[in-house]
């Protein structure tokens, strides 16, 4: 595994500190007494549209565990999944099949689902030249991190399509800034979610014109780090159960029921995990 990565810089934390307090720093796997609840999340819009969207999650926690919660992002995908093997947040949002991998690989425990399903889209834009997969011949793609399960099925459907190796997949930063580089022209598809789509600030352009549905994916789970104290385990559960998503808004990771998760979900992201292992595994 390469080299740890640096936290956001100090300025960023400090701008987005009206929304979420970003701490900086790896913590031993013991948590001081009193300490806030470090939550992480992945890093799929971003940070400000992220952490806002998560604030009636992270402030329903502050009630019902009556005690401070910190809500963190990172740079990237790799960082975030690096900074949960080494247990420095509390509770972590991932991928639903880097959650299963951490479960398996570093004893971390679910604690909670979101959605149940959410459709993968390959977008185009809407008045460009690309009307079918072969259109798409030495174009680039635009997609999340190879940690991503978007980015995981993405690159399959291009592979299912016979041009894994005509098309470049360009890694982008977030959703919003996706849909940006579409609409300059600077990739020719983006892959990402229909509930990643929902939560795309008014700014963002949204000229797309959906080339395929890909398939239907687990959207992200919530996990727990290993040493967390069997008790605040348990009310960390009943806390997220508790949470009531907002009927007025569309039903996305940071806005849905928050669910056990079954035996069943998680053995169907095995064959998910040896790709994660092989992703996380390469070099930056």
């Amino acid at each position: 595994m390469s080299a740890p990565t640096l936290p956001l810089p100090l300025t960023r934390r400090r701008s987005l500190a009206v929304i979420a307090a970003l701490g900086g720093g790896a913590l031993l796997p013991l948590r001081a007494a009193g300490a806030p609840l470090r939550v992480g999340l992945v890093p799929f819009m971003s940070p400000t549209v992220l952490l806002n969207a998560f604030r009636a999650v992270r402030e329903h926690l502050e009630r019902s565990l009556d005690r401070p919660v910190e809500m963190l992002t990172s740079k990237d995908f790799r960082s975030l999944v690096e900074a949960t093997a080494r247990s420095e947040y509390d509770m972590v949002l991932l991928p639903a099949h880097v959650a299963r991998l951490a479960m398996i690989d570093w004893r971390y425990e679910p604690v909670a689902g979101t959605v149940d399903a959410l459709h993968v889209l390959v977008l185009v834009k809407g008045n460009g030249p690309v009307r079918t997969a072969a259109d798409l011949k030495g174009q680039s793609a635009g997609m999340l991190d190879s940690l991503s399960l978007t980015a995981t099925v993405g690159i399959k459907w291009l592979q299912d399509q016979g041009l894994a190796g005509d098309v470049k997949v360009q890694p982008l930063p977030s959703i919003n800034s996706a849909m940006f580089a579409l609409e300059r022209g600077e990739v020719a598809m983006v892959v990402a979610g229909t509930t990643q789509l929902l939560m795309l600030p008014e700014s963002t352009p949204r000229n797309e014109r959906v080339l395929a549905t890909i398939r239907d994916i687990p959207g992200p789970i919530y996990v727990a780090r290993p040493g967390l104290p069997a008790d605040e385990l348990v009310r960390l559960r009943a806390a997220m159960a508790a949470f009531k998503p907002d009927p007025a808004l569309p039903v996305t990771a940071p806005n849905s029921v928050l669910r056990p998760v079954s035996a069943a979900e998680l053995a169907a992201l095995d064959p998910f995990v040896a790709i994660a292992r092989k992703a996380l595994a390469a070099p930056r």
